[in-house]
Parts: C-alpha cells; structure tokens; sequence
C-alpha cells in the first residue's frame, strides 16, 4: 500500500474512529507494516475488564472502525482484501495490543453508498421525536430485507423491550465493580481532562451538569446499594420511558461462531442504514450480553436459530443532532 504515508493514515484513521464503540472507548489503533500493509490493532488498555471479559466487544468495536477504514480507503479509489486475525490472539507484536486486521491494497475500488451518513451518525440517549409513519414503515422493509436485523415495533412490542432492558440493567448496575468500570468511563463534568476525547460524557448521557454530578456521586458509592435495598434502584437505571418513545426497536444479530471483527463492520453498516432514514440510535448492549434478556426476546421476536443477538438499538428522529466525542488522529496511529 504505497500510497500510504504516515500522515494519509492519520487521516485515514480520523475517518475509520467515526465508527462506534463500547462506552466510546476507541481501541481502534492503526499502523503500516514493513511491507506498506494497514495494521489494525486493539489497545488492550482500554478493555473493559469487568463488562467485556471475553473481549468481543473490543473485537466489535475495532471491527466497526476497520468497516470505516475500508470505506475510506474506498473513497480514495483504493481496494483492500482484509484477513481478519482476531481469532489468532497475536498479542506479541507489540506489547500492550491485540492484532485485530491487517489491509492489503488489491486494486481500484468505488466509494460506499453508506460513507456519505458516517458523518450523520450519532447516539441519542434521551426522548425521540415523532417519527413518520412512512419513514417507520421503510425501516421495517429495510429490515425485512436485512438477513440480520430484526424489526420490533408498536407499543406492545416497545413496552416489553423497555422493561427487559430496564430488568436487565439493573442486574448489572448491582455489580459494584461494573459500576466502577462505568464511572471511569463517564465525563460528568465538561471540566474532565477527557470530555471532549473519548468516553460518555454530559451530551452523550443527555445530562446536565447537576444531573452528572448526582449520577457520579450515587454510582460510584455504596448509595447505590442503599437506594436500591429501600426499592429504589430501578427508578435510578430506569429507561422505559426513553425507550417507549422510540420509532421502533432493531434487532441486530449475526451468525453464531462469526468472528467479532467481522460482525463489528456489518455492526457499522447496520448502523449506517438506518441512519439513512434520518434516524439516531442508542445501543441496549446488556439485552443481547444477560442471557435471560436474550432469551427473552428470542421467544417474543423470531430470530434465525442460528444467529446470535448482538445488540438492540432503539432508534427514531433525535430532536437535534449531537456531536462526535473522538480521540485526535495522531493518538490512533502507531508509529
């Protein structure tokens, strides 16, 4: 890939960190070998210990950014064939990182009809507008035509979803160290070294500054664990009113077995395809990763028997559009 010099990587690497990832932590790392072949890698250092043990979200969220690699390579004219190597756990070539993909130019390609909405992607944690019947009617043909998205709307089928979602995330939020892993995460205060970088910060959450600084407090403490033996907990974590007011649910879910790296890039595209229909979307990860949750849903909204449910977005028109929080390009290349 001769084309490629250090600094066309780096911006290269800004257009591929427009992907999503868990809690917004950018593992995504890129590098040029010996032989002027695109590196991705996994900086171990922003694993999640406690919510991601196996490591298949980092896994997902690099293969996402290797999904906005390809298409911005692609927007240069420039083809690749990637082998995925994340099933390989190449942990010595540097230490600290995780070999996730390597890219080998091949020839001329043509830009991706998705790559125009990367820029038009954003998580919306709050209340969604009304949305059009005609528009939700086109994203239930979208993904009846999508071999693994699964469509779940209508207020009977919202309601369900919002109260395993709201179940579901208790059960996580009572596990102190997930806590933890959590608030670490979290920039309540546009004052934090990192809010502008990485991370959920205030405009992510949907928070204001009070509402932040109560939410640190009490989910970093043992108030937590108070509140939620006097029967409060719920009401803390609880979401079904956000939820309720979505378009529809979307069901994402990939073939059992299917690496990580790959089932990250459809993770983009999927993303990328409602995105065309003006819609914003927030990620329900704990209803595919608490097994009771999955199973739940598989009984309520019939799944190909041999996929596995990835994640459940709740999607509509956001009331505004919020900006991107991302890590400065030379922090994602490699030397």
């Amino acid at each position: 890939m001769s084309r490629i010099d250090a600094a066309t990587l780096a911006d290269l690497a800004a257009l591929a960190n427009r992907a999503p990832s868990v809690h917004n932590t950018q593992p995504a790392r890129f590098a040029l070998d010996e032989e002027g072949r695109i590196l991705l890698a996994a900086d171990l250092s922003r694993h999640l210990g406690i919510g991601d043990p196996s490591g298949r979200d980092m896994g997902l969220s690099c293969g996402a950014a290797l999904e906005g690699m390809v298409m911005a390579l692609a927007a240069r004219g420039i083809g690749v064939v990637v082998d995925d190597l994340w099933e390989a756990d190449i942990r010595s070539w540097r230490p600290g990182y995780r070999l996730a993909a390597r890219l080998t130019a091949t020839g001329e390609a043509m830009p991706s009809p998705l790559a125009e909405w990367t820029e038009k992607r954003f998580t919306w944690r709050g209340a969604f507008s009304v949305a059009a019947p005609d528009v939700i009617a086109g994203v239930e043909r979208w993904a009846a035509e999508a071999e693994d998205v699964t469509f779940a709307g209508g207020p009977d089928a919202l309601a369900v979803i919002a109260a395993l979602n709201d179940d579901a995330s208790l059960s996580v939020m009572r596990d102190r160290a997930f806590r933890d892993e959590l608030v670490a995460w979290m920039r309540l205060s546009p004052a934090h070294p990192a809010y502008a970088f990485d991370g959920l910060n205030l405009d992510a959450l949907c928070m204001g500054r009070l509402e932040g600084a109560v939410a640190g407090r009490v989910l970093a403490s043992p108030l937590f664990d108070l509140a939620d033996r006097l029967g409060l907990g719920k009401s803390l974590v609880a979401e079904a009113g956000k939820t309720r007011t979505a378009a529809a649910c979307l069901l994402f879910h990939r073939p059992e077995g299917e690496s990580p790296v790959v089932s990250g890039r459809a993770f983009y595209r999927f993303w990328l395809g409602f995105t065309r229909f003006g819609f914003a979307g927030w990620p329900m990860a704990v209803l595919a990763d608490i097994p009771s949750a999955s199973q739940a849903l598989r009984q309520r909204f019939p799944l190909p028997p041999d996929h596995r449910l990835i994640n459940v977005l709740r999607v509509g028109p956001a009331p505004h559009a919020l900006a991107k929080y991302r890590l400065p390009p030379h922090d994602l290349v490699l030397g």
